[in-house]
């Protein structure tokens, strides 16, 4: 593979962004983990460039179809799709993003050393984005290695089959979940633990129905903050808190996992000064 960027690659430092929280949060850093779900919220609106080349990223790294005609397809329009993206644009907010992250995140470096286990194939996809917007440097061979590869990424299997055959064996589930526990049970409160043990061991009906519980409950709190709260600027804020307690995806993913730890360190934080 040729050199590649990591810096820049809009999947690589997402994924690490989300990783960061939820380490940090783990560790009870919960200023660290502020920080990041700030630069998070800043730098991936859904008006920006940056936005727009992670949501083709992420469906070209996680989107399984199962057929090769309809990965060629996707292929085929996503260079479509990149092409019409601002490069320009694109660059100065990769540079905002990269600065934001060197001043405001305590060890920088050790950030851009956080392991992501597709690194390949994410090195792969950055490349090949940047080939279609005309700002690569790939040689045709590794261009058309590098889309031969995403095309037999996305013909895999949909990860409902992949997900069966992981809950088939309750022995590598349950190694999984002791490994973690040993290591960070001491720093999670009871719900946190909850929440993570349905991530690692809980299939996708459970993994949501315990998100929702979280969600209803922290509404129910928020409201009732809502009724005594006397600080005006802390009631203008409050129906934007609502409103992305109610946005909070309840699949199970990662960034999922991240943003309901740090709910739930807010939620017992106001829970136990109402007591």
């Amino acid at each position: 593979m040729t050199k590649h960027n990591k810096k820049r690659n809009v999947g690589l430092i997402h994924e690490q962004l989300i990783r960061y929280v939820a380490s940090s949060l783990i560790a009870r850093d919960k200023k660290s983990a502020e920080k990041a779900i700030k630069i998070i919220t800043k730098h991936f609106k859904q008006d920006s460039e940056l936005f727009r080349e992670f949501r083709l990223f992420n469906a070209l790294v996680n989107l399984p179809v199962g057929s090769h005609s309809l990965a060629e397809r996707i292929l085929t329009e996503s260079k479509r799709s990149a092409m019409t993206h601002n490069s320009n644009q694109l660059r100065k907010e990769k540079s905002s993003l990269i600065k934001d992250i060197n001043h405001g995140l305590a060890q920088s470096a050790r950030f851009y050393d956080i392991k992501i286990e597709n690194y390949r194939l994410y090195a792969s996809v950055q490349s090949v984005l940047n080939e279609w917007r005309g700002v690569g440097s790939l040689s045709l061979t590794d261009r058309a290695k590098y889309e031969e590869q995403i095309v037999e990424h996305l013909a895999r299997p949909s990860t409902q089959v992949l997900k069966e055959q992981f809950e088939a064996d309750p022995l590598v589930r349950k190694l999984m979940y002791q490994k973690f526990e040993e290591k960070y049970k001491e720093h999670l409160s009871d719900q946190q633990q909850v929440v993570l043990e349905a991530a690692i061991l809980g299939n996708e009906h459970n993994f949501s129905k315990i998100i929702c519980e979280i969600k209803e409950r922290a509404l129910v709190t928020v409201n009732e903050f809502k009724k005594t709260c006397d600080n005006n600027i802390l009631l203008e804020k409050i129906d934007n808190v609502k409103s992305r307690i109610e946005r909070l995806s309840e699949s199970k993913s990662d960034d999922t996992v991240a943003k309901t730890l740090h709910l739930v360190h807010l939620l017992e934080e106001m829970e136990a000064k109402n007591e």
